[in-house]
């Protein structure tokens, strides 16, 4: 917007957590392979990856999946974690970001 940033208009982020997905070859004698480390929803520990619609709750900084949002979050608009109760201009929807090659869809 080209508008100066202000310090009480900095929201702090918190990062889901890490988790580890693994998965089981079908091959006699192999070992579990460790696929990747992808953050997850802090309600419901869902992975969060560039396909998942994530919503930011600004009182708490937590990170949630839409779907989490809109089954435990938007009836009674009470932060699950916390128990704080929310307006509307508390959730944000994040747009998601780009893979920075030039065929990433913007949605």
């Amino acid at each position: 917007t080209g508008q100066k940033l202000k310090e009480k208009d900095v929201i702090i982020l918190k990062r889901g957590s890490k988790a580890v997905v693994s998965t089981q070859s079908t091959g006699v004698g192999t070992s579990t392979i460790c696929q990747e480390v992808r953050y997850m929803c802090a309600v419901t520990h869902d992975a969060l990856s560039n396909g998942s619609t994530c919503v930011l709750l600004r009182p708490s900084g937590n990170v949630i999946t839409l779907d989490c949002y809109e089954r435990l979050v938007k009836g009674d608009m009470v932060e699950p974690l916390t128990g704080q109760k929310l307006k509307e201009k508390d959730v944000i929807i994040l747009k998601r970001g780009s893979t920075g090659y030039a065929g990433a869809k913007n949605t």
